[in-house]
């Protein structure tokens, strides 16, 4: 693996593709790390405010982001995360697109594989997986 990701690299450079670079965002307060992009998601951690995060990707509407702390990662509301634009410190949710944040999507059966297999609610991901898939679809922007 140590010789492969430098000639991964290297390949992208040659062939002009850009690597990607990992985006940060700090926390505007104290907020609540979940285990899936709604509210009602087990709590991975809680993070204080103004402690920076690696943003793996946020939804498509822009109101949740996937992001790393230290050894936890999960899902912050964008609100309550904020990323620089020229010069200007704006939260996720109101930057949106503009900010160059990558997308995502959320599948919670191999989220949870891959990030929560030794937390204690890993073991009703059923249970989770039927409520995410009986919420409501989501209001229009209208």
């Amino acid at each position: 693996m140590r010789i492969l990701l430098p000639l991964l690299s290297a390949l992208a450079l040659a062939c002009g593709a850009p690597l990607a670079t990992a985006a940060t965002a700090t926390t505007t307060s104290s907020v609540n790390v979940r285990a899936g992009p709604a509210k009602s998601f087990p709590t991975v951690t809680w993070l204080l405010g103004s402690t920076t995060v690696t943003v793996e990707g946020c939804l498509p509407d822009w109101q949740w982001c996937d992001v790393i702390a230290g050894r936890d990662r999960g899902w912050v509301h964008a609100r309550y995360l904020s990323h620089r634009l020229d010069g200007t410190v704006v939260t996720i949710r109101r930057g949106g697109a503009e900010l160059g944040l990558p997308k995502t999507e959320f599948q919670l059966g191999p989220y949870w594989d891959a990030h929560f297999q030794n937390q204690t609610w890993y073991g009703r991901k059923a249970y989770w997986q039927r409520r995410w898939d009986q919420r409501p679809p989501p209001r229009s922007a209208n």
